[in-house]
């Protein structure tokens, strides 16, 4: 939203303000109209491209965040690099606790509370 409001050249605090109001007023309509009640008609196939585009662009931000740690003149090479190693770890971590479901450490419970949570943890 600040970029937002940046780019168009408006005040961020009426923007941010008219932007909460506008999101009390959409949401409570939808609650009197009982709206929650249409996502049963939502399909799998939905739900998994919705999914994919959100994923797709955290990934895409993501990538160019550590290429402008790489190009910008202010940025050193050694920022670059850190971030680069920070950013692969991040992703090693994620991907070994997400794994951890089919090992043999910890009791079942933990291992599977691990798992579903290794991603955001």
């Amino acid at each position: 939203l600040v970029q937002l409001a940046d780019k168009m050249g408006l005040p961020f605090l009426p923007l941010y303000a008219w932007t909460g109001i506008w999101t009390s007023g959409i949401l409570f309509l939808s609650s009197i109209t009982s709206a929650s009640n249409l996502v049963k008609y939502l399909t799998r196939f939905t739900d998994e491209i919705f999914s994919t585009l959100i994923s797709f662009i955290f990934v895409v931000e993501a990538v160019q965040n550590i290429g402008r740690s790489f190009t910008n003149p202010a940025s050193t090479f050694t920022k670059g690099l850190m971030t680069l190693i920070v950013a692969v770890s991040t992703y090693v971590t994620a991907n070994t606790l997400r794994g951890l479901r089919n090992t043999v450490y910890f009791t079942q419970g933990v291992r599977k509370n691990i798992s579903n949570f290794g991603p955001t943890i």
